[in-house]
């Protein structure tokens, strides 16, 4: 579920370390039975835990996704990262969108290089997948779009060569089976590129602290939050050992990005120019890990 743009820095008003889990009314529904796609032959309908917060998601569509986001990289740090991490995957002959949200990257791929043969995007939610779909076509390419749960996909096994999960399991109720499923669906030496919010993003907490503090004092805090939904973040070591606990090997793990909430978009250019020529230092917004899954072709030989 990528984030539309202006909501970069909006949505830090959560990245103090607290967790929204005020969903409201849900109702449970079946992952993989959208109009957009079909499930995996004999895979029964999802299940997972997540499936009861597919109407929070379908209601963020509608507020948050329901236009056709067209990134500024100089504006959007994140997106420049994924999008240079993502040229160095490919070409590749399948590509996974695993939690596609707006489309942003599935529609950039023809500015990525060759475009793959096979591509997936998948959401939980049928709003989301809408703005993917007119966002693909604007791109000339024509993905195959599945509503499905990240926690259960409806996919085969080892059918991805290059898997994309930008900024999701941070939302899921069970991100373990989500990046188990992951695993899964990758190609034997297969490429996971995945995102996530750094529980150590100091820098930020340090720069929004008066802000956030005075917030609190006024009795304003998240009150620009339209729809509370699950957000949890992850320390470096978590993440590695969830990613390593599915079998992949790590190749690349690294934190980037620092914002203040509010700023005009000047700074926004400047905060970024810094960030592309600073040392990671693990205190960044965002978490960004590449791993494979093991080729074991060879050792069969």
């Amino acid at each position: 579920m990528a984030l539309l743009p202006g909501d970069e820095q909006d949505r830090l008003v959560s990245a103090d370390g607290e967790t929204a889990h005020q969903i409201g009314d849900v109702s449970t529904s079946a992952a993989g039975d959208s109009r957009f796609g079909r499930s995996r032959a004999g895979t029964p309908l999802s299940t997972a835990p997540s499936d009861a917060l597919r109407d929070v998601y379908e209601r963020r569509a509608r507020l948050e996704y329901s236009e056709i986001a067209v990134p500024d990289a100089a504006l959007d740090r994140k997106f420049a990262v994924v999008s240079e991490q993502l040229r160095r995957c490919l070409p590749c002959s399948s590509f996974l969108d695993a939690g596609c949200g707006d489309g942003r990257y599935l529609a950039a791929l023809p500015d990525f290089g060759p475009i793959p043969p096979k591509i997936v995007g998948t959401d939980i939610a049928d709003g989301m997948l809408e703005t993917t779909a007119r966002a693909a076509a604007r791109a000339g390419i024509e993905p195959e779009l599945v509503r499905a749960n990240l926690e259960q996909l409806p996919l085969d096994d080892g059918v991805f060569d290059v898997v994309l999960c930008a900024q999701v399991i941070e939302h899921l109720l069970d991100p373990d089976a989500a990046i188990g499923e992951l695993a899964r669906v990758l190609t034997p030496g297969g490429a996971l590129v995945l995102t996530t919010d750094n529980s150590r993003a100091l820098v930020t907490k340090v720069l929004n602290a008066p802000r956030w503090t005075l917030s609190r004092l006024v009795g304003k805090h998240r009150a620009r939050v339209a729809i509370r939904f699950p957000h949890t973040s992850f320390s470096k070591h978590d993440l590695l050992r969830l990613v390593e606990s599915k079998g992949l090997t790590v190749v690349g793990l690294r934190t980037f990005r620092f914002t203040v909430v509010g700023a005009p978009d000047w700074l926004r250019r400047h905060f970024n120019r810094v960030d592309a020529h600073l040392p990671d230092l693990g205190i960044g917004d965002v978490l960004l890990i590449v791993a494979r899954r093991p080729d074991d072709t060879a050792s069969r030989l």
